[in-house]
């Protein structure tokens, strides 16, 4: 993607990212009520078969997935993630790589590919395509896809550090929490860019130039786009998709989307039925 106004691509503003903040992601354990009934839903069928988990950062998912199968893979494209990975799992298999070109792994090698925590949202829209495209190679006939992925219909797609919903996360947990005044993603309305709100927040103040920064990378294309993200003070530039944007990409790419959760809510979602959740987990099937 070109860049805009002077703004950085998003490469060079996720990467670096995701290298200072490393330490925040040794935590473990469920992330939402969606993700606990989405993996319920692909536990059964793909108990024992190899796993790729794509996106491990600290190893969150590494001992929940591992529960499911002793055959397991972890890749992340963050060196300072990947070494965090493997101080808290010395015996798991954890791989520095990209999930836009996943070397090294076998055509047809794995039966459920995870892209938890909205990690193929840290890429522009190609190359969401080239992760699809190598999931799709590197599944088995019949294997599972159970990724997360921003809402584009929901509130933060367009969001700026006066209107985001606070996202504070949990202690241990990706669960967002309501937020109490301002929160650091912002949440406190005002002026997007003209003073800190009332609220003499440094977070607040951090997270209104980084928007500014970055928000000559915003585009709006329907059922995509692309927006600085309110996690971090703003200082990551997010894809975010609408549900039938996903459907169709999915399809494209030969899966079949079978199952859809929220992220506040454990029941799946009813055929035709939308959501206006922060994101969502979708289960898809390789054809």
């Amino acid at each position: 993607m070109a860049e805009r106004d002077g703004a950085p691509s998003i490469d060079e503003t996720n990467r670096p990212l995701w290298a200072e903040v490393a330490g925040e992601y040794a935590i473990e354990g469920w992330g939402d009520p969606g993700e606990v009934s989405a993996f319920a839903l692909v536990a059964d069928r793909s108990r024992g078969l190899p796993v790729l988990d794509l996106g491990v950062g600290g190893g969150r998912t590494t001992s929940l997935l591992r529960l499911m199968s002793s055959r397991y893979v972890g890749i992340d494209y963050t060196p300072e993630l990947v070494e965090l990975c493997r101080r808290r799992h010395p015996d798991a298999d954890v791989r520095l790589g990209d999930a836009r070109d996943l070397l090294g792994i076998d055509t047809g090698s794995f039966g459920l590919v995870v892209f938890s925590n909205n990690g193929i949202d840290a890429v522009d829209h190609q190359g969401r395509d080239q992760v699809l495209a190598e999931v799709h190679r590197v599944l088995s006939p019949g294997g599972t896809f159970c990724y997360s992925t921003l809402n584009k219909d929901g509130p933060l797609f367009g969001a700026n550090p006066g209107t985001a919903p606070g996202i504070t996360w949990q202690i241990g947990s990706l669960l967002p929490r309501p937020p109490e005044g301002a929160s650091a993603a912002g949440g406190g309305g005002g002026d997007p860019v003209g003073s800190d709100g009332g609220t003499g927040d440094p977070s607040w103040l951090r997270a209104t130039r980084n928007w500014r920064r970055l928000r000559g990378l915003q585009r709006d294309e329907g059922d995509w786009g692309l927006a600085p993200f309110a996690a971090h003070q703003f200082a990551l530039v997010t894809h975010f998709i609408t549900l039938s944007g996903a459907r169709d990409e999915l399809e494209r790419h030969g899966f079949t989307l079978e199952v859809v959760v929220p992220c506040d809510s454990a029941a799946p979602l009813a055929e035709g039925e939308s959501t206006s959740a922060m994101y969502m987990h979708l289960v898809a099937r390789r054809l």
